[in-house]
């Protein structure tokens, strides 16, 4: 038996930007479905339940929540315009427009700017 990997074309692969959006676009719209999975869920609990047990625990914590509950906001603002931004490149691509590198590059310095934006705009 030779002494060969079974996969070569594993280790000689590069990378793709355009693969790495489509793998990000997977991940946004799995972090979008789960924010209104369980924010339906927490909303249920609120109605059904005792509202007034939930407002003492948060102003117990309110220091740790509004902490957690901004790092949240992040999340789903990023995912929500990295998902949107993204599905419009896809459709201009199914047009058969800009299909090169450069508007590829310029795709992701318009997200990394809307990241600053956004967090710019929760600090201050």
């Amino acid at each position: 038996m030779y002494n060969r990997p079974l996969s070569p074309h594993i280790t000689i692969y590069a990378v793709q930007i355009s693969s790495l959006a489509s793998i990000w676009h997977r991940v946004s719209g799995i972090l979008l479905t789960s924010f209104v999975v369980f924010y339906s869920i927490y909303v249920q609990l609120i109605i059904h339940s005792n509202y007034n047990k939930y407002l003492c625990h948060f102003y117990l914590l309110n220091d740790l929540w509004f902490f957690f509950y901004e790092i949240l906001v992040i999340i789903f603002l990023f995912s929500l315009f990295y998902h949107g931004l993204n599905g419009l490149k896809q459709i201009i691509w199914d047009f058969g427009i800009f299909l090169n590198q450069k508007f590829l590059f310029l795709f992701f310095l318009m997200i990394s700017f809307i990241i600053c934006v956004v967090i710019l705009l929760l600090i201050f």
